[in-house]
């Protein structure tokens, strides 16, 4: 191969690498322009509530409201509010799709306390430790765990911005994991991101742990975790009724791999389903 053609060899090889970088610009825009475009229709659609919804509450100060004014506003009312429902999530949904995903990595030590923060706020902390605790008491657990072959204490972080969002720990030995606790950073909760993380949780205690089984445990109480736990495909296993109720819930990596047929694996009872009814489909 001649000198010519090795240049043009190497000016290829750069073009190609400019060409994928301006693809990858120009898709992040059209992202970004979608995001942007669902901000102002969110924007006008709240403007057209609040309007609504304040025709409304002036019909409670007057002597003699117009009554079909006032159902026509409040059924204005539920139509925005359905719409605006809609268009949250499908914003939310876009930002999870621009984010690229879930990555779960090493917690830096500069990192815990906006995570201790986040574990700290009330309804929260209880589901790690029976009281509050300290900074330094939290910063000591995370060294043990560190120090334990079989604790696994990970940020959640989002691929692209690698912003971090959360924390989960987990319990492992060959045969099975345990998801002690997850917390989500409170501004990112209900928008999809806790079932995103708990998908990739899965998919990191069956590659990269190589067990066979991962169970948690869950308050009956807890319907936000209950739904976020049941999206991300756990089953109910069990449900221990003592002084602190709670489901135990699971996954089994032939499950996860579509190892068994859909005839094969237990019809899992969603969270609307009465608790007499999931006792009933074990009798």
């Amino acid at each position: 191969m001649n000198e010519t053609q090795i240049r043009k060899g190497r000016t290829e090889t750069r073009e190609d690498a400019n060409a994928d970088l301006q693809k990858a610009d120009a898709d992040s825009q059209k992202w970004a322009d979608a995001i942007q475009n669902l901000l102002r229709i969110i924007e006008r659609s709240e403007q057209k509530l609040g309007y609504f919804q304040n025709r409304v509450k002036q019909a409670k100060f007057m002597d003699q409201p117009n009554q079909r004014m006032v159902r026509a506003a409040g059924a204005q009312v539920g139509a925005h509010s359905a719409q605006l429902e809609g268009l949250r999530s499908e914003l939310h949904q876009l930002e999870r799709l621009h984010g690229g995903g879930i990555y779960l990595r090493q917690i830096l030590e500069s990192e815990l306390r906006r995570i201790w923060g986040w574990i700290n706020r009330p309804g929260i902390r209880n589901l790690l430790y029976t009281a509050q605790v300290s900074f330094e008491t939290f910063v000591n657990d995370w060294r043990r765990w560190v120090a334990d072959e079989q604790m696994h204490a990970l940020a959640i972080e989002i691929r692209n911005t690698h912003l971090l969002i959360g924390f989960i720990l987990l319990r492992s030995n060959t045969d099975n994991a345990t998801l002690e606790f997850i917390v989500m950073r409170p501004d990112y909760r209900g928008r999809g991101y806790g079932t995103d993380a708990l998908l990739e949780t899965v998919r990191y205690v069956f590659e990269q742990l190589e067990t066979e089984h991962i169970n948690l445990q869950v308050s009956p109480d807890n319907g936000p975790a209950l739904i976020c736990f049941e999206n991300a495909g756990f089953q109910y296993l069990s449900y221990t009724d003592t002084a602190k109720q709670s489901y135990t819930m699971g996954i089994e990596r032939g499950e996860w791999k579509g190892e068994k047929s859909r005839d094969e694996q237990t019809v899992t009872p969603r969270l609307s389903t009465p608790l007499k009814s999931f006792f009933d489909l074990e009798e």
